[in-house]
């Protein structure tokens, strides 16, 4: 007599579960991913419009960058004043040779940014990045030549008596103490913001310290 044998079934169940918890797993990551780079975009968005209204605001009551009384010496030894970068936008800095992070970080994120806008075919030949020293006991035009030479950013450097220098800070509303740091050595707290100019002398805003290299290139663009 033959006896029928049942084919055991095969437990497929947990072997198909398997693979959509994965996928389950791997769509809730992604999801993550995706919320995470929408709100971070949104923040970057919200702090440049934030920035930039806050720049627009500021330019209320400050005058036009000829206005001021300027009379430096630029890095080749030569007397300069304000009538000197008229009709040309301006990216104005203040600090000094032997800032040890703030002013080095700044010269080298402008020439970056400098650099992006002519990569992106951006005219920059119009933009004047000027620095203008807070310590004019060692920042002399020698040494400014000297300092500027390391950054690819065809920087107006400019210095001048204690007097002169005071005279333009006061102006800029610019602040600069000395601290001592012993030994006979010094160093500035100052103030870290870039002024921006248009080519009529208005002021259009500020870059700020540390602000984002995308943040920075649009500026400078905004005034070219």
């Amino acid at each position: 007599m033959e006896q029928d044998h049942a084919t055991s079934p095969t437990p497929t169940g947990n072997a198909d579960a398997q693979p959509d918890q994965e996928r389950r797993v791997t769509a809730s990551k992604m999801g993550w991913v995706i919320a995470a780079a929408i709100l971070f975009l949104g923040v970057a968005v919200s702090v440049f419009l934030i920035s930039d209204q806050f720049a627009k605001k500021t330019t209320i009551g400050i005058p036009q960058f000829h206005d001021n009384q300027i009379e430096l010496i630029d890095q080749n030894g030569i007397a300069r004043n304000a009538g000197d970068f008229a009709d040309r936008p301006i990216a104005l800095f203040f600090g000094f040779t032997f800032c040890p992070d703030v002013c080095p970080t700044t010269l080298t994120m402008l020439a970056a940014a400098r650099d992006d806008l002519e990569i992106a075919g951006v005219n920059t030949k119009a933009l004047q990045i000027i620095f203008v020293t807070v310590d004019p006991e060692r920042d002399t035009p020698e040494q400014l030549k000297q300092y500027l030479s390391l950054f690819d950013a065809n920087v107006t450097g400019l210095t001048g008596s204690p007097d002169k220098v005071r005279s333009v800070l006061q102006q800029f509303g610019v602040y600069a103490q000395k601290n001592d740091q012993g030994d006979g050595d010094y160093l500035y707290d100052h103030s870290a913001a870039v002024f921006l100019y248009r080519d009529d002398g208005s002021f259009k805003g500020t870059i700020v310290h540390n602000e984002p290299i995308a943040f920075i290139t649009e500026k400078l663009k905004s005034i070219l």
